[in-house]
């Protein structure tokens, strides 16, 4: 694992490329210089939370910070390997508190929907199958088996992916 370069003990998230070369930086230290050359002070906000799914059961999300030229993105991201991802976005100047509510608002209704279902055929095999033919989510690649798609139902959103309703119909002549 790349280790920041700014403070040696943040796990690199950012790459950076300048004229004077390249750098690798944890998101806390790109955040600081983002927000020294912004002039944005950033908010101090929770780590994680915890909200209850559809089943009840108790999921767990690490808040990530991105500050960016063009505003503030508040990034939930689940604790779990290709678990749940949401965020929102802001201006420079919203207000960060409003953005983590929102940010939690969306959480909890995305988590609260059941979008797939588990179905048996006659034979006995069993099958997924999209809750009223559509989903919300987004396809990301397994960067470990070179960008071979995934396809993630029930994650809702991310940063750099874009949300999308999947409708499935069903044409007859």
């Amino acid at each position: 694992m790349n280790m920041c370069e700014q403070c040696g003990s943040g796990k690199v998230k950012v790459f950076l490329d300048m004229e004077a070369g390249t750098m690798q930086l944890c998101l806390n230290c790109y955040n600081e210089r983002m927000s020294e050359e912004l002039e944005v002070n950033l908010e101090q906000m929770v780590d994680s939370f915890s909200l209850k799914d559809y089943e009840g059961t108790t999921r767990t999300f690490f808040v990530e910070i991105h500050l960016y030229p063009t505003g503030i993105c508040l990034e939930a991201v689940e604790n779990i390997e290709f678990g749940y991802k949401f965020a929102v976005h802001g201006e420079l100047n919203s207000n960060q508190q409003d953005l983590l509510k929102k940010l939690m608002d969306k959480t909890r209704k995305g988590i609260g929907e059941k979008q797939v279902e588990t179905k048996v055929f006659p034979n006995g095999l069993s099958y997924y199958t999209l809750m009223n033919d559509q989903f919300t989510g987004l396809i990301e690649c397994d960067e470990a088996s070179d960008g071979v798609p995934l396809s993630l139902i029930e994650i809702v959103h991310s940063f750099f992916c874009l949300e999308f309703p999947l409708v499935i119909t069903h044409q007859t002549n």
